[in-house]
């Protein structure tokens, strides 16, 4: 059974993504859990912000090592940057951010 930690071939192991997610993964190679595994063919997931429901708190700065979210007024994510890893997405108090 898959274990979620990219063991297989090319360290991607059947339907676990890159190793990201915990738990079995199936199919597109999404993890279930928290964790966020890459491996849905070219696409890669980032996060994304609901401008509208942000109130610019600062929380997902802190919880990105990767340096990709910027706040203002609101937070905006620099596509470049932004890995995927997904640790942004808990902390947000009012649920402005996703994963697509």
């Amino acid at each position: 059974m898959p274990r979620g930690d990219g063991t297989g071939p090319n360290g991607k192991g059947p339907g676990t993504g890159r190793g990201m997610g915990r738990g079995m993964g199936r199919g597109m190679g999404r993890g279930m859990g928290r964790g966020m595994g890459r491996g849905m063919g070219n696409a890669q997931i980032k996060a994304v912000i609901d401008e509208t429901k942000c109130t610019g708190c600062k929380l997902c700065i802190k919880a990105c090592p990767f340096g990709a979210i910027t706040v203002d007024k609101v937070a905006h994510v620099d596509e470049a940057r932004c890995t995927g890893w997904g640790q942004c997405v808990p902390v947000c108090p009012v649920g402005a951010i996703a994963m697509r």
